[in-house]
C-alpha cells in the first residue's frame, strides 16, 4: 500500500516535472513567434492593399488631388494680357494723323475766270468754313483755304463750279518718312534732356556749366523739332487749296486764239462771241 502510494507520489512529481518543462518551453518559443506573426501581418496588410488594388472590378486606386497652382505673378501673365493696357493707352495717346499707314499732305491751284471777282473771293471762303475749314490767305484776286482732308474733294468740286477753270493742278506728297523721322529725333531729344537735367543735379560748378550749355543747345533742338512736327501735321489734317480769279473777259481773251485788232472791239464783247465761236469748231 505504501509503496502503491510512493508511485503514486512520483507519478505526481514526474507529471509536474514534465508540465513545468512544457511551460518553461512555450514561454521561450513565444517570443520568437512573436516576430513571425508581426511579419506575417505585415506582409498580409500588403498583400491586402495590393489585392484591393489589383482587383477584378475595381480600378486602380485614385490618386490624391494635385495641390492648386500658386497664382501667375505679373510678369508670367500672357503676352496679350499684357499689351491690351499698352495698346489702348498708346492709341489714345497718338494723334489721328499718325494711326495712319501712309500720312499724305493734298494740295490744290486753280485759276479760274469769272465776271465779278470780290464776291467769288467770299464764296471760297465760304464754302470753306461750311466744310470744316477756315481761312488762309486773302487778296484782290487770290484766296487760300484750309479744309479737312477728309472734305478736300467736296470742297474742291463746290469751287470749281465758281466758274470757268483754266487751271487745274491737285499734288498728293507722302510724308510719312519725315514724321516718323521727326518723331524718333524729338524722342531721343528728351531722352537726352532728361538725362543732362539728371547729371546737373549732381554736376560740381565746373561741370555744371557746360552741362547747362549743353542742356540750353538740346532744349533749343527740340523745340525746333516739336515746331516742324506740329506744322506737319497740320499739313496732313488739313488740305491747302488756292484759287487765283481772273476777270472773265480778260481770261478769255488771252485764252483765245484769236486776236481783236483794236481794243475797243473788246468793250463790246465781241471776245465773247468769238470765243463761243471757237468753242463750236473744236
Amino acid at each position: 500500500m505504501r509503496t502503491s502510494r510512493r508511485r503514486q507520489g512520483l507519478m505526481v512529481l514526474g507529471a509536474l516535472a514534465c508540465l513545468q518543462g512544457c511551460g518553461m518551453a512555450s514561454a521561450e518559443s513565444a517570443p520568437a513567434m512573436a516576430p513571425n506573426l508581426r511579419t506575417k501581418s505585415s506582409a498580409g496588410a500588403v498583400v491586402a492593399m495590393a489585392d484591393r488594388e489589383e482587383s477584378p472590378g475595381r480600378g486602380p486606386a485614385e490618386a490624391p488631388p494635385p495641390p492648386p497652382p500658386p497664382p501667375p505673378s505679373p510678369s508670367a501673365a500672357p503676352a496679350d494680357q499684357r499689351s491690351a493696357p499698352e495698346k489702348k493707352a498708346s492709341s489714345d495717346g497718338q494723334a489721328e494723323v499718325a494711326r495712319e499707314t501712309h500720312l499724305i499732305v493734298y494740295t490744290a491751284t486753280i485759276t479760274m475766270a469769272v465776271y465779278q471777282v470780290q464776291p467769288n473771293l467770299a464764296l471760297v471762303e465760304r464754302i470753306a468754313k461750311e466744310s470744316g475749314g477756315y481761312l488762309s490767305l486773302r487778296n484782290d484776286n487770290q484766296i487760300t483755304v484750309r479744309v479737312p482732308r477728309a472734305k478736300f474733294d467736296a470742297a474742291l468740286g463746290a469751287i470749281e463750279k465758281i466758274g470757268d477753270v483754266l487751271h487745274r493742278d491737285v499734288s498728293a506728297e507722302d510724308v510719312t518718312d519725315q514724321y516718323v523721322d521727326l518723331e524718333i529725333r524729338i524722342k531721343n531729344g528728351r531722352a537726352m534732356q532728361t538725362r543732362l537735367k539728371q547729371l546737373l543735379e549732381k554736376a560740381a560748378v565746373k561741370e555744371a556749366i557746360d552741362i547747362e550749355k549743353e542742356l540750353a543747345r538740346v532744349t533749343q533742338e527740340l523745340e525746333l523739332l516739336e515746331g516742324k512736327l506740329k506744322l506737319l501735321s497740320d499739313k496732313i489734317a488739313y488740305s491747302t487749296i488756292t484759287v487765283v480769279f481772273a476777270a472773265r473777259g480778260n481770261a478769255l481773251q488771252s485764252a483765245s486764239r484769236v486776236r481783236l485788232p483794236f481794243p475797243w472791239l473788246q468793250q463790246l464783247g465781241l471776245v465773247n462771241l468769238l470765243q463761243l465761236q471757237e468753242e463750236r469748231t473744236r
